[in-house]
This record gives C-alpha cells, structure tokens and sequence, in this order.
C-alpha cells in the first residue's frame, strides 16, 4: 500500500477513534495506540505542556516501560523532547547511542534503552499542546522523512483534540468550582450552625473534587490550638482532635505559608506524609486565612479515579479556602454571640432567683421598723440578709457577704443561707449558732469560699441585741439620746475556712435607737479617683441624721455614697438593712 494510501485511510481511522470519545485521558490513550500502531515501534509517548512549570510531563506511554514514565517530568531544552519544545520543530535521531542530545536520565529512571527515536511537537491555534515521540522502530533500522509526516498528522490531531477537551474539562470544572462555591454560599446564608456547615463543605469538596479524604483544621481561638474540625474519608481511629504543628503538611504549610500540590512520591519529603495512610502519593493542601493570618488548613487527598491532583483543583480549593474563612468566622462569631447570649440569659435568670430567695421583711414588725436595700455589683452577687422569727418579742437578723462573685458565688450562698438559718433557728445563741454552721459547711460546701456574716438576735421585751461576727466588717448601733454611733464588732473567722471560737456580745438599746447592718460595698464604695467612702464619713451621715425616719435615712444613704461614686463602676455588692429600735 503506498504512503498515499496508508494516509487516506489513516484519516478515517484516526477521526473516527478521536471523536469517539470526550474523556482526555481516553483520548490520549487512543492518540498513543494509533501512533505505535502506525509506525510500528517499541513504544510512544505523549508528554503535555506543563505552563506552570514550564515543562513537559509524561502522561501516557505505550511499551515495556510505558507505566513507569508516567508523571515523570522533562525541563524545557532538555533532551530531545525538551529541544523540539524549546524549538517546536520536529527530530529524528537514529543513533541515540552516539547523540549527546538524548535526555538520559528517562532511560536511567525506568531501565529503558532508547535506540532511536522521532518527535515532533503538538501545536493548536499557536499554543503548545506538549510533544508527540516514538521510539525504537521495529522491522526496520531508523526513522524517515515519511514518519515525520505521518507524526505531524497525529500531532496535528491530537493537539486540537487535546485542546478542545482541555477547554471543555476547564469549563466542566469551572462549573463544578462555581457549584462547589454556590452550595457554600448557600449554606452560609441558610446555615446556622457551624458544624452542618463544615459537615456540608467537606462533603461539597469531596464530590467537586473527586476526593476519598478531605478535612478541616482550624486554630481553637482560645487555645490557639489546631484542631481537626470535620473529614471525611478517615476511619475514627485515623482522627485525632488536635494537630500537631511540629510537623507532617500542617507545619510545612504553616512555615511556607503558601498551599502544597503534591502529584508523585518525588514532590515532597516522605517524612511529611504517611505512606500508609493514604492510598496514592498525591494531596493538595491550602491554608485558610484571615486577614494575612493562617487560621486553618483544607486539605484534599486520595483521588476515587486514582489520578493526582492538578492545579485546576489547586485553584478550586484556594477559592474556596476564602469563602470558607469567611463564613467560619461569621458562624463562629454567631455561635460565641448565642453563648453569650445564652450565659447572660441564664446569669439574669439566675440573678433573678437570687433575688427572689432574699426575704420579703415587712417594713414593720411589732415594735421594729426595718428597711433593706441590696445591689449586686455584677449579675449575680454575694451579698445575703436574712430575718429568722422566733417569737412576737424575739428575732433574728443577719447580713452576710460571701467571697468571690458569679455563679459559683451563688451557689455557695444560697447553700449558706440554708445552713445558718437552720443552725440560728435552732439554737438560741448567736455564737453556737455560727459555730455550728461552721462546721456544717466546712464538711459538707466543698466550695472552697468562705461567707462573714454578722447575726443579731433581738428581745424586744429586753430591749437587749445579743450578736456575734465570723469575720464580718464592724456594724453600726445608733444612740438616739447621745445622737453618738456604737462600733459592733467580735471575734471570729469566717465560716468556710476552719474551726475557730466565735464570741458572743450583748448590748441594751433604748426605744429610738437604730442598727444598721451593712457590707462593705456600703462603706468601700469608691469613686473615679479610686478614693474610698469610708466607715467614718457613713458614721458621720448617720448620726447627723440618725433621727429621720428610717425609710427617708435609707435613701439619704443610697443617694449620698451614689453621688460620690460618680460614674465608677460599682465594684461590690452593696447591701443594707436597717432597723429602728422602738
């Protein structure tokens, strides 16, 4: 059959087999098939211009050695492939043996021996597709002009093919990108919680890019640990909720601060990834930032096709490691704001219980007129008062103010309250009372706090108060008649801290006086120039107005330390009751 001949027929042949198919690396297969057959040689092979890299790859070869070339790279000028892309003009080389020009670390990589060879470049709308090369010829002792042309026809072929389901992969994954980025998008405009979210994004990722494992590490903004977040494709005892950033890809991500494509065993260290975890070598990994800082790290491995990953899939997860950094910190703030929101809910309700279990003491009591004021500093405070009947003629009265502030200060007060109101209930003097209480909490708090309290009883038959101090601030006793302020105070610890002897006082009250109880928010307020009230200035105020009715004395109190406070924050509880001995 003359070379006309085999021509004429070769067009049909080879249209009908190019166009048979839109997968690439189908094509690109068919493309190698027809050339070995055609020319009848050892083996072909088909290298594609890489333009990030400015070089060639091998990305399918047919003969012995066909599978070992595969992912193998050529720099531009090196070698005969190298020099037809350099120069994009086709060579033949008969003795590869004697020809200084061969590339000979291909041949040394796969234990091949190259005898001689053709190739011609591969060219499209005056882009450089890549190298079409066969070699070794069989039947035959070198290559002629005449193969030259039969290998520019394929090339020919074979470059528009490749172009054009280069430009219809690029578009099919343009479109999966932009779905990718569409399905993220939504689930930041319709997702509320931060783990649907991350659960949806792996997932997204995972079928966009083909991918077996993808997961997510994010820094703790607290611990400012790096956490995996979500995978997927990771049996549970693969996972592990912190990272170390020492080493493996995230330390090498964080230390170049750029994303990582890995396509064969030979593009990074071994000791950056675990060969037996992952199925293939190839991984691609790009950090998630905020504001130029490194917050996190998506990472995408093992292929369900087995292929390496490309750049186009690089470029993909770079877009959406943006849209990712922006919708984990919008749904992390939101799940801190609902905490938050949360945790104050529960303070006010809490505050609110706090101060529902304060007695309601009727301003009138036989022949007592009490008044009570209390101000917790923060939501929650420390701060108690309490009143314990006993009889028409008797009563007791306490003020308290626990240690600490919150919640945890709450608790122990409310605890407290029921222990030494239980204790004075049962008991008829103040100090065994206190002792006992002591020992109660002691054994059984296990809060680590400690409350000073100051209890009165009072016999109004006697006109007498009986009282004891575990720890608490000096209180006040005024004498109507010498218009003078009484200093009460004792012996004794706070209760909470350990055993300890507790004294007992007693003091006569004529019809007139007033008892004033008070913590030390009262007498400690301070102001903007950190200056304190004082227990000598709230003295003073008393007994220059000792005798106005309780009720206006309470607000002169409250007005006067709030006047000097200014615009301080309050940074105690504030708490008062008072008691017009009549």
């Amino acid at each position: 059959m003359s070379f006309k001949q085999l021509s004429l027929a070769l067009i049909s042949d080879i249209t009908a087999r190019i166009n048979s198919t839109d997968d690439l690396e189908e094509l690109l297969g068919i493309i190698i098939e027809t050339t070995k057959d055609v020319l009848n040689t050892e083996g072909c092979s088909l290298l594609l211009y890489d333009r990030e890299e400015d070089c060639l790859v091998f990305q399918v070869a047919k003969g012995d050695k066909g599978e070992s070339l595969t992912e193998l790279k050529v720099p531009r000028g090196k070698g005969i492939a190298g020099m037809v892309l350099e120069s994009l003009e086709p060579v033949i080389v008969n003795d590869a043996e004697n020809d200084p020009r061969i590339y000979r670390n291909i041949d040394d990589a796969v234990g091949f021996t190259t005898k001689n060879l053709i190739c011609v470049p591969m060219k499209a709308q005056g882009e450089i597709q890549g190298v079409l090369e066969a070699v070794n010829s069989l039947e035959r002792p070198e290559f002629t002009n005449k193969d030259i042309k039969i290998l520019e026809y394929l090339s020919d072929l074979a470059a528009i093919a490749i172009r054009n389901r280069r430009l219809i992969r690029d578009l099919k994954d343009r479109a999966r990108e932009l779905d990718c980025l569409y399905q993220i998008s939504q689930a930041i405009s319709n997702i509320s919680e931060l783990d649907q979210f991350l659960n949806l994004t792996v997932n997204s990722i995972s079928d966009v890019l083909g991918a077996e494992r993808v997961s997510l590490i994010f820094q703790n903004p607290r611990t400012k640990a790096f956490e995996l977040s979500k995978s997927i494709g990771f049996s549970l005892e693969e996972e592990s909720h912190l990272v170390d950033e020492s080493r493996g890809i995230l330390s090498e991500i964080l230390a170049q601060g750029k994303a990582l494509l890995v396509q064969g065993q030979t593009d990074i260290n071994p000791d950056l990834l675990n060969p037996n975890r992952y199925k293939t070598r190839s991984f691609v990994s790009v950090p998630i930032k905020q504001d130029g800082t490194i917050i996190g790290v998506l990472n995408a491995a093992d292929k369900i096709s087995g292929d390496s990953f490309s750049y186009q899939d690089l470029s993909i997860l770079s877009t959406i490691s943006n849209q990712i950094a922006e919708a984990y910190n919008s749904l992390l703030a939101k799940n801190q704001k609902e905490k938050l929101t949360s945790i104050r809910r529960d303070m006010q309700i809490a505050s609110q219980i706090q101060l529902n279990s304060l007695p309601n003491i009727p301003k009138k009591m036989h022949l007592l007129e009490i008044e009570t004021s209390y101000t917790a500093s923060k939501e929650i405070g420390g701060d108690f008062y309490d009143l314990i009947y006993h009889n028409p003629d008797e009563v007791s009265i306490l003020i308290a103010d626990v240690s600490g502030k919150g919640i945890a200060a709450a608790l122990f007060m409310e605890f407290s309250k029921t222990i030494i109101a239980g204790e004075v209930a049962r008991n008829s003097s103040t100090s065994i009372s206190l002792m006992g209480a002591n020992r109660i909490i002691q054994e059984k708090s296990g809060y680590f706090m400690f409350v000073t309290v100051m209890l009165t009883r009072i016999n109004m038959l006697k006109k007498r108060i009986r009282y004891s101090s575990a720890g608490h601030n000096e209180q006040l006793l005024y004498k109507a008649k010498e218009k003078k302020v009484h200093l009460l105070s004792g012996k004794g610890m706070p209760l909470g801290i350990k055993e300890s002897e507790i004294e007992e006082h007693e003091v006569e009250y004529q019809p007139g006086d007033l008892l004033v109880l008070y913590t030390d928010g009262v007498s400690e307020t301070n102001n903007e120039a950190g200056e304190m009230y004082s227990l000598e200035n709230l003295a003073k105020l008393i007994e220059r107005n000792g005798d106005m009715p309780v009720e206006n004395l309470k607000e002169l109190i409250l007005d006067t330390t709030d006047a000097f406070r200014g615009e301080a924050d309050p940074h105690d509880d504030y708490t008062l009751v008072m008691v017009r001995l009549n």
